[in-house]
């Protein structure tokens, strides 16, 4: 029996942070349906996210966030000793290293880089630094590569093979590829090879599957990921966000059983459920 759980990707939003997505100076576009989705208050997410916890049985829960230095984020993370927040960070700019310094000084404990933006480069020289200084303080880094719900995604920068020079002249610092590489899981395998400090994480419906040139299930995938990574290495995710649809019970008992169906030892459950992703924490 798997005795506790954190859920290593979830989102919060509120109007402000989408408000902050739909700058005009990015090219995100969001819905006025999905900002109705969101009007709600700090409170409003903390009970809402604190109860299907309970039901679940998760002990914590990771929030990536969507907008850098939030306030609003922030107050949510701090809100609860069972919430856990990743910064969003371009990892290119000068100023990189300065907001995650903020970033952390506000409560937060790792980063999440949206490689699919087109904003950026993982492999960019320009990111060394910031690579070097979370390595140095021991911050883990969580990417999204591949496809995104919406239409913007750029998988020239979104694949992770650009991230295939940094694993190595980083070794220290561990990187977590999102949604087992959301289309790029031949890839997220491939980088594998040799290099100890890279995870693979569960997280999202894995509607990318259909897209692929093959036939493999959301099992397959799992055992794929047991064979090349091992549950020394795999993290699980729900990727949620609680309103409006309320928490992924579904993906959850999803995995579970395929973990049962895999004959996964109740030792290796635990570590992927809970164990892998707090070592990672400071």
């Amino acid at each position: 029996m798997i005795n506790m759980i954190i859920d290593a990707h979830a989102h919060m939003f509120t109007e402000k942070m989408f408000a902050g997505i739909h700058a005009p100076n990015t090219k995100y576009k969001i819905s006025q349906a999905m900002i109705n989705s969101v009007k709600h208050t700090i409170d409003d997410n903390k009970q809402a996210w604190i109860e299907a916890m309970d039901k679940a049985g998760i002990e914590k829960t990771i929030f990536m966030s969507t907008v850098s230095l939030n306030e609003e984020f922030t107050s949510f993370i701090n809100s609860s000793d069972r919430f856990i927040g990743f910064a969003k960070i371009n990892p290119e700019l000068p100023d990189a290293i300065e907001t995650l310094k903020k970033e952390i000084k506000a409560g937060m404990k790792g980063v999440k880089l949206y490689a699919t933006s087109g904003e950026f480069n993982v492999g960019s020289e320009k990111a060394y630094p910031f690579y070097q200084y979370c390595e140095e303080n021991k911050i883990p880094i969580t990417i999204h590569f591949g496809v995104t719900i919406g239409m913007t995604a750029d998988l020239y920068t979104g694949n992770p093979i650009h991230l295939s020079k940094v694993l190595s002249l980083f070794p220290e610092l561990n990187f977590i590829i999102a949604h087992f590489g959301a289309g790029y899981f031949r890839e997220a395998l491939m980088l594998k090879y040799k290099r100890d400090n890279l995870y693979i994480e569960t997280s999202g419906t894995n509607n990318w599957l259909p897209n692929q040139d093959n036939f493999l299930s959301l099992k397959d995938v799992f055992k794929k990921s047991l064979d090349v990574f091992g549950p020394d290495k795999m993290i699980y995710g729900s990727d949620t966000r609680i309103f409006p649809d309320g928490y992924r019970y579904h993906i959850l008992k999803q995995q579970q059983d395929i973990l049962n169906e895999l004959n996964v030892s109740e030792n290796d459950k635990n570590k992927i459920m809970h164990d892998n992703i707090l070592g990672l924490l400071k």
